[in-house]
């Protein structure tokens, strides 16, 4: 029972990229309009949040400031997401993030934290480490415009692994601090940071705008945000996408919270990492006709190997 609910899990985290894909598809680019993404999600998951647990209780200076950290490490990666999509396939995208989320808290706690590590994890994480090649190399550079979109591929998602590794690195750094609160109360002060960051954001970009001579600038931050001209259509499936993120986002990490108290987290981590970049790859290939290449199916074999290498290294070196 606990895989099954693992494994559906890593269906609502693959499912989140394909929201965020077709958010991307049918919204204009820039930050003004990733920001109303965060926003919207964000403020959805305020809401279910609220409802579940209610206002945030016991928040001292440490917690906040570390909620502060998480908030800005997602926000960003948020942002990175969406701007990656736009230059290519969700599979690099999601093999970059769960690599970050993997990669950096183990540095993490190997060097500050002094935690052990065998010769079997480290193997596993180079192995990790290597997949990040092949997931962003791509053949299409017979133009100069395809060689800039692939670079700015390849920065994204570079921003995508850093923050998402940091977004981990100060969810554990809350975990074991003397002044941690409630889980609940923790993300759901990070979410009302995030929230209010991005209304200030799109408010900034608002007023300079204006002081561009633009007009309606406020009904262009929080309104014509489709591609081809926003109708009340349009503005409501751009909605229903970024809720459906925020949803999707919510119920995985319920379910992965939920397995956390009975399964090894040696275990469980790299499982959840592996299906769910398989699953990323597979869902982009059916949703969005993004052909698994060579080097696509080359960065998911490297990527179950390493995960499996960390998966066993605590059965068979201690951990």
């Amino acid at each position: 029972m606990d895989y099954l609910l693992l494994f559906a899990a890593c269906a609502f985290f693959a499912l989140q990229f394909v929201f965020q894909k077709g958010f991307e598809r049918r919204a204009k680019a820039g930050m003004a309009v990733c920001l109303w993404n965060i926003l919207v999600s964000g403020g959805v998951a305020i809401l279910f949040l609220l409802c579940k647990s209610g206002l945030p209780r016991g928040i001292n200076p440490t917690a906040f400031w570390i909620a502060a950290l998480y908030a800005a490490s997602g926000l960003l990666c948020s942002i990175a997401t969406i701007s990656a999509m736009a230059s290519g396939p969700v599979s690099g995208i999601g093999v970059w993030c769960l690599a970050g989320g993997m990669i950096l808290p183990f540095l993490y706690g190997v060097f500050l934290l002094g935690e052990p590590a065998n010769a079997w994890k480290w193997l596993g994480m180079a192995i990790l480490t290597l997949s990040l090649v092949p997931a962003v190399i791509r053949r299409d550079r017979t133009e100069t415009s395809k060689e800039h979109a692939n670079l700015r591929y390849v920065l994204w998602c570079a921003v995508i692994f850093l923050t998402n590794g940091f977004v981990s690195i100060f969810s554990k750094m809350h975990q074991i601090s003397p002044s941690s609160i409630g889980e609940d109360a923790f993300v759901l002060t990070g979410a009302l940071l995030r929230c209010g960051a991005a209304v200030i954001l799109i408010l900034v970009s608002a007023w300079i705008a204006s002081g561009r001579g633009e007009k309606k600038p406020l009904r262009a931050a929080f309104y014509d945000i489709g591609r081809e001209g926003t109708t009340g259509k349009l503005f409501m499936l751009l909605f229903g996408f970024a809720a459906a993120y925020s949803i999707l986002n919510t119920l995985g990490n319920l379910l992965s919270l939920r397995c956390m108290n009975t399964l090894d987290a040696s275990v469980q981590f790299p499982l959840l990492s592996a299906t769910v970049t398989v699953l990323t790859a597979i869902f982009g290939a059916l949703f969005f006709r993004e052909k698994l290449r060579g080097m696509t199916i080359l960065s998911l074999i490297l990527t179950v190997l390493g995960a499996g290498l960390i998966a066993v290294s605590a059965q068979i070196g201690g951990s």
